[in-house]
């Protein structure tokens, strides 16, 4: 049986450079994504450069009976996962009572509920398949006070934390559990935006999505749990964590209102 990584939220950003940097490796990838976003031509692409396996499911993530026929699929295909990448996310700045009932649940539904269903179902794939990797995608933020972005921190903190407990549990079953702390990664338009507009720790732990996409490969492929995206985004979190939460909500708030003058 052929073994193959599963990448969520493939068809750009830092789904789409994990799977070119998994191909680069001689990797066979799985690409999946919402429809409508090119991911056939995008998946046919990289096979064709790196000389690799690959195919392309469509599916909304935040319904768990689309996980469901997704695992289902794949076991009649016959491919073997070894290495499940959760990468599909999304956050934003916004006040938290503006937030429609649609965006919360949009939210936390696939940065959490989808997440985690797609771990428990793909544990078992896994462990038949080991020695496996997961690799989830958290955000530098996590665990740190964010006003504007409450529900974003507290997904990845949730994500981080899962992660993270998971790795010891599931390491007797032969899965590696490693999550990614990226900082600010600009991967289209909007998130420039903010990056241009934004704060010193912003500014700072920027990286382009492909060295991100590198280096968090590398390090989950080496049983890596934690990982920051070099030495500069690994003092920035140790920074972050040892100045009071008062002081980094007042830096978020003073910044928030700059941008929206």
């Amino acid at each position: 049986m052929l073994k193959y990584t599963l990448i969520t939220g493939a068809s750009s950003g830092i789904g789409l450079e994990m799977a070119k940097v998994c191909a680069v490796k001689g990797m066979n990838v799985l690409m999946v994504s919402l429809p409508n976003e090119n991911l056939e031509e995008k998946a046919q692409s990289i096979a064709a450069n790196h000389n690799v396996k690959t195919d392309f499911f469509e599916c909304d993530l935040t319904e768990v009976k689309e996980i469901d026929r997704l695992k289902d699929l794949l076991i009649k295909r016959g491919y073997g996962v070894n290495f499940l990448i959760n990468n599909a996310g999304f956050g934003g700045i916004v006040k938290f009572s503006e937030m429609s009932a649609e965006l919360v649940d949009k939210m936390m539904n696939l940065n959490i509920k989808a997440t985690t269903h797609m771990m428990n179902r793909f544990v078992p794939i896994l462990k038949e398949n080991h020695p496996s990797n997961i690799l989830n995608v958290s955000s530098l933020i996590s665990n740190q006070t964010a006003p504007y972005k409450a529900l974003y921190t507290a997904t990845k903190t949730y994500v981080r934390n899962l992660s993270v407990s998971l790795a010891y549990e599931l390491k007797e079953e032969g899965i590696s559990v490693s999550v990614l702390l990226p900082g600010a990664t600009p991967t289209n338009k909007v998130v420039t935006h903010q990056i241009e507009k934004g704060n010193f720790a912003a500014k700072v732990s920027v990286m382009s999505a492909q060295n991100v996409a590198k280096i968090s490969i590398e390090k989950a492929l080496k049983g890596v749990i934690m990982i920051t995206t070099g030495t500069k985004n690994g003092f920035l979190r140790r920074l972050l964590a040892s100045i009071p939460n008062r002081v980094i909500a007042k830096i978020a708030i003073n910044q928030y209102k700059k941008q929206n003058k």
